[in-house]
């Protein structure tokens, strides 16, 4: 929409060229305000396993220069509010999730046969050595993308991989089943079609 706005503002025809103009004021009051940006549409663009953070690092450099300023703050912008939104997932699913304290808290003087605790669950928290532990957001974006199909049903392929991803699909279906646009809502309501006649 951008470039063929700014296309339109080139143009010989005055008339064309001003309300080019007239939309582009429009457009930056929405889109070019870096501040100002609705980054949950982004992320929902993120959480289309067709497209992921890559779609978006494309789009920006084609809109704003490869490798500019703007595009990286965009990027860097997007990354931080999908981590956001999923720690406070995390934070919600944890909470539900918290059992009550059955076994011992290590340091308390007692031996291990006297302790019953599960061996196995206990070495996955255990921190290995400083390795980095991967959230599942940078596992979903470090996946290959799926492939491009006009059958391609998003919220199935999130209800298929909610094993995988357990707190993104619950992001995912919360953020992908948002209405994009308040018009249908607002049109239900219209006494428009009462007070204006068709013809």
């Amino acid at each position: 929409m951008e470039a063929t706005i700014t296309r339109m503002t080139l143009s010989q025809d005055e008339q064309k060229k001003n309300m080019a103009l007239s939309m582009k004021t429009k457009y930056d009051k929405y889109w070019d305000n870096i501040d100002n940006m609705n980054y949950l549409l982004y992320v929902a663009v993120v959480l289309d396993s067709r497209n992921k953070l890559a779609y978006i690092s494309y789009c920006t450099d084609l809109i704003h220069g490869t490798g500019s300023e703007k595009s990286k703050e965009i990027v860097g912008k997007v990354t931080k509010t999908l981590d956001e939104l999923f720690n406070h997932y995390k934070g919600k699913a944890d909470n539900k999730n918290v059992p009550n304290s059955q076994y011992p808290i290590f340091g308390e003087k007692s031996s291990i046969s006297e302790m019953d605790i599960d061996l196995e669950l206990e070495f996955d928290k255990f921190d290995d050595g400083g390795q980095d532990i991967k959230t599942e957001v940078d596992i979903y974006l470090a996946d290959r993308k799926e492939k491009r199909d006009p059958k391609f049903d998003l919220l199935g392929w999130w209800k298929a991989n909610s094993i995988k991803f357990p707190i993104l699909s619950k992001l995912g279906r919360h953020v992908l089943a948002m209405p994009i646009s308040t018009v249908a809502s607002e049109s239900a309501f219209s006494t428009g079609d009462r007070v204006i006649d068709k013809y």
